[in-house]
């Protein structure tokens, strides 16, 4: 199933947040909709680009946080699974590393609109 088919997924135009509230090289979830199921999803950083994923590893469909808002490594150059350690690229969601090398996050398209993020036409 893709994001924008799961009914409590954002649609294009809403908006997530300012820029400079995430932190360059860090990353923040967004959950929409109720549990027990709700669509979440979270945004990396890098300088003035941002990329959007669904908050689910492609190795067991588990979120890759832990802890809120932990979604990279101590050096902030990769994209981080908490369970199993998968390394992803921030500009694609590929995995260089780990159980599911070789395939990819699945992205959320974001773009910036006067300072804010927010779901971009898919």
């Amino acid at each position: 199933m893709s994001w924008n088919t799961n009914e409590q997924a954002p649609a294009p135009g809403t908006p997530l947040c300012p820029l400079e509230e995430i932190l360059d090289g860090e990353g923040r979830e967004f959950v929409f909709g109720e549990e027990p199921f709700p669509f979440r999803m979270f945004v990396v950083r890098r300088g003035a680009e941002a990329w959007g994923y669904v908050n689910s590893c492609p190795h067991n469909r588990t979120p890759l946080n832990f802890r809120p808002e932990k979604f990279v490594t101590c050096d902030k150059t990769h994209i981080l699974c908490s369970t199993h350690y998968a390394l992803f690229e921030y500009e694609d969601g590929y995995c260089i590393d780990g159980p599911c090398a070789g395939q990819s996050l699945e992205a959320v398209p974001v773009e910036l609109r006067e300072g804010m993020i927010q779901i971009a036409e898919g």
